[in-house]
C-alpha cells in the first residue's frame, strides 16, 4: 500500500470510527488508521488531563467566562467566528499575509491535511474518556446563545479546533520561524472563536492546544514525516513570499 492509499484509508477509517460512535477500542483504531505515528506514541490523556467536574466552582467560572464573551460579541466578530468553524489550512491562514492557494501549493495542502487527520485519530482515544457537555447545551440560570448555523455535537473536551490550530502553528513555525509570532496570534483568535460561539470552554482549548503541539512535535521527530516535511519546506516558505 503506497502513501496516498494509506492516507485515503485513514480518512475512510476515521469517518467509519466517527459513524460507529468509536465502537472500536482506541488502540485498534490507531493501529488501523494512523499514517505516520506508532500507536501509543503519544499519551495524550496524560498530557491534557481531565476537564473540571461538571458541578465544580472551576466549571462554573468557565461557564461564566464563555457567557460573557459570547453575549458581548459583535456582528463582525460573530461572522469571523462562524467562518472559523472550518478546520482548513486556508481558513487558518486568513488574516495572515500569504499567497497560499490550494491548487498552487498542493504538497503543502496534502501534508498539512495528513497531519490534521493524524491528530484527529489520536484525539479519538481521549474523547472516548470524557462526555463534557458543550457550553451552549448547559442551563446555568441563563443559557448561552450559540452562533447561528451548524452546531457541533459530541464531547466538548478537548477542542479539536484548538488542536488543529496548534498543530498548524507548530508546523508552520518550523518551516517559517520568521512568522512564528503571527502564527501564534492566529491561534489565539481561532481559539477565541470557539468561545465567541459558545462551543467550548477555555480548558477545552488549553487541552486541545497541548495535544496539537505534542502531536506536531511527535510528527516532526518521525523520520518519514520529517523527510516529507523537509521536501515540502520550500513550498511552505514560498506561500509566504520567502525563499
Amino acid at each position: 500500500m503506497n502513501h496516498a492509499q494509506r492516507f485515503r484509508y485513514a480518512i475512510a477509517g476515521l469517518g467509519l470510527s466517527l459513524g460507529l460512535g468509536f465502537a472500536m477500542p482506541a488502540a485498534a483504531q490507531q493501529r488501523s488508521y494512523l499514517i505516520w505515528l506508532d500507536p501509543g506514541k503519544i499519551d495524550v490523556a496524560k498530557i491534557i488531563g481531565l476537564p473540571p467536574a461538571q458541578n465544580s466552582p472551576e466549571n462554573k467560572a468557565e461557564f461564566d467566562r464563555v457567557l460573557q464573551i459570547s453575549s458581548t460579541r459583535t456582528p463582525e466578530r460573530e461572522k469571523a467566528a462562524i467562518a472559523d468553524q472550518y478546520q482548513t489550512l486556508n481558513r487558518f491562514l486568513d488574516g495572515i499575509d500569504h499567497s497560499y492557494v490550494d491548487a498552487a501549493h498542493r504538497e503543502m495542502r496534502l501534508l498539512f491535511k495528513e497531519a490534521q487527520v493524524e491528530a484527529s485519530i489520536v484525539l479519538l482515544s481521549v474523547r472516548r474518556l470524557t462526555s463534557r457537555q458543550r457550553p451552549f447545551t448547559v442551563w446555568n440560570k441563563v443559557r448561552i446563545k450559540p452562533c447561528p448555523g451548524g452546531r457541533p455535537d459530541g464531547t466538548s473536551f478537548p477542542s479539536g479546533h484548538a488542536a488543529t490550530a496548534a498543530l498548524y502553528a507548530e508546523l508552520l513555525s518550523e518551516a517559517v520561524p520568521e512568522l512564528a509570532a503571527k502564527f501564534e496570534e492566529r491561534v489565539k483568535s481561532y481559539d477565541e472563536s470557539r468561545l465567541v460561539c459558545g462551543f467550548h470552554y477555555p480548558s477545552d482549548l488549553t487541552a486541545g492546544d497541548k495535544a496539537g503541539r505534542a502531536i506536531a512535535k511527535a510528527l516532526l521527530a518521525e523520520r518519514a514525516f520529517r523527510n516529507r516535511f523537509d521536501e515540502t519546506r520550500p513550498e511552505i516558505r514560498k506561500a509566504f513570499g520567502l525563499t
